[in-house]
């Protein structure tokens, strides 16, 4: 069989089971997490189709005098000849993403504090760690332009570090942590430092428990997260 007999107009539907396999897993792809293997198996199950599908139909509707097996084995070299570069574009596609997966995997298990230590790393803009603090060093963070300002205790002094990052991204990183949570719009602080908390005609303040007298505002849409997460600091401290 010629390469271009695999065009004829009958075999137009082995075509379509491709766009139909396609179909399948582009929205099998926004449910699962298709790895490269996947693909790979993927593939060589539409070629045995379509070559199949050919071979029934040169046998059936055109007679084809050669046998299944011989008509089957060319189909096949045929099939994954002309499939060859649109197969290879995905596979390319697949791989370049499953990399990206695992350097995003990797750069998120970087990126987690690792409470086994007590350590914080704390990351600029662009992904690189520029400072680590022991989580009960650290006082609080302040948003400055676009930076964040960290402060934190070392030898009885507060000092603090110039972050170039934003405090939307440091809230983020913080998500989940019961301890370091935001109180305002330029404010996170680390409630494990939390002394009172006290009202003022201004609104509410936490005073924090450092060498020096520390104020943090309290803002009006984080009053209700701010109680919720110091009086469990209270409980838990009786």
């Amino acid at each position: 069989m010629a390469i271009a007999g695999i065009f004829k107009p009958g075999n137009i539907t082995g075509v379509l089971v491709v766009v139909v396999s396609r179909i399948i897993m582009y929205h099998l792809s926004h449910k699962v997490q298709l790895q490269l293997w996947h693909y790979l198996v993927w593939i060589f199950a539409e070629v045995l189709s379509m070559a199949l599908f050919y071979v029934l139909f040169e046998n059936i509707f055109l007679n084809d005098p050669r046998s299944l097996p011989e008509c089957f084995k060319i189909t096949v070299q045929n099939t994954a000849l002309i499939l060859l570069l649109p197969y290879s574009a995905s596979w390319l596609y697949f791989s370049w993403k499953e990399k990206k997966q695992k350097i995003d995997d990797l750069t998120h298990e970087q990126s987690t504090p690792d409470t086994s230590k007590n350590m914080i790393p704390f990351h600029d803009e662009k992904g690189i760690l520029r400072f680590s603090l022991k989580s009960n060093d650290l006082l609080y963070l302040e948003s400055a332009d676009n930076y964040v300002a960290i402060y934190y205790l070392n030898k009885g002094k507060v000092l603090h570090f110039l972050l170039r990052n934003t405090l939307k991204t440091m809230e983020e990183f913080f998500k989940g942590n019961p301890v370091i949570v935001r109180c305002h719009r330029s404010y996170i602080i680390n409630f494990e430092k939390a002394k009172l908390l006290r009202k003022e005609k201004d609104g509410l303040l936490l005073e924090l428990d450092a060498p020096e007298l520390i104020d943090i505002p309290v803002s009006k849409s984080y009053v209700d997260k701010v109680m919720e997460t110091f009086s469990r600091f209270c409980s838990n401290t009786d």
